[in-house]
């Protein structure tokens, strides 16, 4: 009661602004505890085409779920996400921008024709390659194209098959990936092969397609030569000058296009023989001679009797054929044999010991860039011979200043980061309460020192200038405004003149 009592007796102004006072106390403290105890936020879904996006908000304002919007995200209280889901899963939501096998589901055998359901039928599985294919990650958007010919009844060979495959990524597709989806088309597709399946990034051109297998790309073999070299170089020198004292850069110089050579070798050291081959001819003539005359054309036996003569010819042959070695080499250079190699080694001179001011510096300098060339040709088998180049120099590294490097939060940095600020709101709302209640309801709530005439000091001042202009009036205003003060003065003055009547 003494509580109602002081309120009671306060003045109208006082009760104004003990009532604001205690209103802003409530606010504050909604406030606050509105913000410590704010539900923390997950993400629902991002992403997703406008559409479908509205669909879903139209969805959690019918089921009267809280949920915030930031970009093409949108958040729900992390508690109630799942749940969430379900519900919307429950209502088909999100639904699938891109339709596959349940585009079948609405023909009708009766009205539709072969190629009305041929149709249908590959844009179906266009739409099932697609949703597997956005599956992969990094890829954001993609569609399929499938060039299916009908066979002819007029032929006998089937239709070539083809397809392609248009993607945007948010980042590059290794060639793993890029093969994986050819042969995901290809096997998916009835007599189509993973060469005749094309894939095209809209921002980096084809990645795979027919006449781009693997062996055909010198600039993938080339970086990833080139990022297997490296790391090999840098694990054998950091051993010696320690993580972050060197730098290597590797370049491969491959070749990018298909040569055939033959060639046919003869070793005629090597000779055997393989047949010999001996002729001898002999023959013997034999007639007259004499003068051509009449009687030469007379009958053998009238003829008349001339000189006789003889002649014999002798002939020798050899013939040697020998078997000499033949050798027949036909060499097919594919795309992305190795050409030339070059190598940049830099290393920290400040860790490498090294005294410039000592006599032999020099030679000190050069025998250790040797013994560093010398391990790194061992290393990854440079030929000089091909052309291959190797420069290693020793310079000093920049050092980074201390107050430029961030060292890693540690357990509690996290924790105060993570509930910091809900430490703060609460220590500044019990500052708050503490002020307002010893401030301002504190003494406002006090019972007012009285003077003699039951007024405060504020009070009292201003009576004491009324009494001095007209104390009557002061005194009648006073009464008026107090009548139970003014009653318990006089009941007070009465209780002490019937003391002193008593004692006297």
């Amino acid at each position: 009661m003494n509580f109602l009592d002081n309120l009671k007796a306060l003045p109208v102004s006082r009760q104004i602004m003990l009532a604001l006072s205690v209103l802003g106390v409530v606010a504050v403290m909604t406030f606050m505890v509105q913000g410590a105890m704010k539900q923390p936020m997950a993400l629902l879904y991002s992403g997703l085409d406008p559409a479908v996006t509205g669909e879903i908000i139209d969805a959690l304002d019918k089921n009267a779920t809280k949920y915030e919007i930031k970009g093409d995200a949108i958040l729900v209280p992390q508690k109630d996400r799942d749940s969430v889901r379900f519900a919307l899963a429950r209502d088909g939501l999100p639904k699938q921008s891109v339709q596959g096998y349940e585009l079948l589901d609405n023909v009708n055998g009766f009205s539709v024709t072969s190629e009305m359901y041929n149709a249908a039928y590959w844009r179906a599985k266009e739409g099932e390659l697609t949703r597997t294919i956005l599956s992969v990650p990094g890829v954001q958007s993609a569609r399929v194209h499938i060039g299916a010919s009908l066979r002819s009844g007029f032929s006998r060979s089937d239709p070539a098959q083809t397809a392609s495959v248009t993607l945007s990524s948010a980042h590059d597709l290794t060639a793993n990936q890029a093969q994986g989806i050819q042969y995901l088309v290809a096997l998916a597709v009835s007599g189509l092969s993973p060469e005749e399946v094309a894939v095209i990034d809209l921002n980096k051109g084809i990645l795979a397609g027919p006449g781009m297998n693997s062996s055909e790309q010198p600039g993938v073999q080339a970086e990833s030569q080139e990022a297997q070299l490296e790391q090999k170089i840098m694990r054998l020198i950091e051993a010696r000058v320690g993580p972050g004292n060197a730098r290597v850069s590797v370049s491969v110089d491959v070749s990018r296009e298909r040569q055939r050579t033959s060639a046919i070798t003869y070793d005629p050291d090597s000779r055997v023989v393989r047949s010999r081959t001996t002729g001898d001819v002999a023959e013997t003539r034999g007639g007259t001679s004499g003068a051509l005359t009449v009687s030469s054309n007379l009958p053998q036996g009238a003829s008349p009797t001339g000189n006789q003569s003889n002649s014999s010819t002798k002939n020798s042959s050899e013939s040697v054929s020998y078997e000499i070695n033949e050798t027949r080499t036909e060499t097919e250079r594919m795309p992305g044999q190795v050409e030339r190699i070059s190598v940049a080694v830099l290393l920290n001179e400040q860790v490498l010991g090294l005294d410039a001011a000592a006599p032999d510096a020099a030679t000190v300098n050069d025998q250790m860039v040797a013994d560093f060339r010398q391990l790194v040709m061992s290393a990854i088998g440079l030929d000089l011979g091909r052309g291959d180049n190797l420069t290693v120099e020793f310079m000093p590294f920049q050092v980074a200043p201390v107050d430029d490097l961030v060292a890693a939060p540690s357990m509690m940095d996290q924790l105060m980061e993570r509930y910091m600020w809900s430490g703060i709101q609460i220590l500044v709302l019990g500052l708050v309460v503490i002020v307002l209640a010893l401030g301002v309801v504190r003494p406002l709530l006090k019972q007012p020192k009285q003077n003699a005439l039951g007024m405060d000091d504020t009070d009292a001042a201003g009576g004491l200038d009324a009494i001095a202009a007209d104390p009557f009036l002061s005194l009648k205003d006073y009464a008026t405004e107090r009548q139970d003060d003014a009653a318990a003065i006089l009941q007070e003055w009465l209780n002490e003149d019937r003391k002193v009547a008593v004692n006297e």
